[in-house]
């Protein structure tokens, strides 16, 4: 085991960003990497984010993000815009759609069966506070759902507040959890968990900047974010 595991926040699809934070951890690119979620969509290189995790075997839990593009699946193989335009053109889809032009079926097939096999939440009982709890990665707190993650009744539910569950703060004893997906200008911490999504992909004052959490030692890593938002084919037209 690695002494050290890094949480990466929300990356977005901010591929150049997230190269350079992986550069100020002291073993780089080798460390033990775990991302939040929601690396895809608004950023220009959602492709290239995704492979790089695949490449390195990187650890992550599924974002709401994931779970939209993966309800989408079919449309976004055949390069067809999908039914939920909401999500593709008010919530960064077609950015991603963008980043995989060029790919073959196989090659975005290999990445949906991916995205399709990541949990909602990782346990690391291995990494451990200085007050005894292990850590717990997902992409919302888990808060008091956490109960009920072995309730198969009630499974669904749970997996939903993981992906898209906002404002729950409670905290649970025996864990540390790490998660993202509520932007915060700087990492917040609370007794037992912290939310680590900095907003990077926004680009706008206080929500600039890409941040990563080591653990268990606390420290905080962050990245400013240096994407080129303006680079965009705009004749590009995708097919109804």
């Amino acid at each position: 085991m690695s002494e050290q595991i890094y949480i990466i926040g929300d990356v977005h699809g901010c591929f150049n960003t997230l190269l350079e934070l992986i550069k100020q951890f002291p073993n780089k690119e080798k460390s033990q990497i775990c991302f939040v979620g929601d690396v895809i969509d608004r950023g220009l290189f959602s492709c290239d984010v995704v492979e790089l995790i695949m490449q390195n075997n990187y650890k992550m839990v599924m974002g709401n993000h994931e779970r939209r593009l993966l309800s989408n699946k079919f449309e976004f193989l055949n390069n067809k815009v999908p039914f939920d335009r909401s999500w593709f053109f008010g919530n960064g889809g077609e950015a991603t759609y963008r980043s995989y032009l060029g790919q073959s079926t196989e090659f975005k097939q290999r990445h949906v069966d991916f995205l399709e096999s990541r949990p909602v939440y990782l346990e690391f009982k291995d990494y451990k506070t200085q007050n005894g709890e292990h850590l717990v990665v997902s992409h919302s707190a888990v808060g008091n759902m956490w109960e009920l993650r072995n309730d198969k009744y009630a499974s669904e539910e749970f997996k939903r507040h993981l992906l898209s569950g906002r404002g729950d703060e409670i905290q649970v004893s025996g864990i540390f959890n790490v998660y993202g997906h509520t932007p915060v200008r700087e990492v917040k911490f609370y007794k037992n968990s912290a939310d680590i999504d900095t907003g990077c992909v926004f680009n706008e004052v206080g929500f600039d900047k890409l941040s990563a959490l080591e653990f268990p030692s606390m420290k905080i890593y962050t990245q400013k974010n240096i994407e080129n938002f303006n680079k965009k084919d705009k004749n590009v037209v995708f097919s109804g």
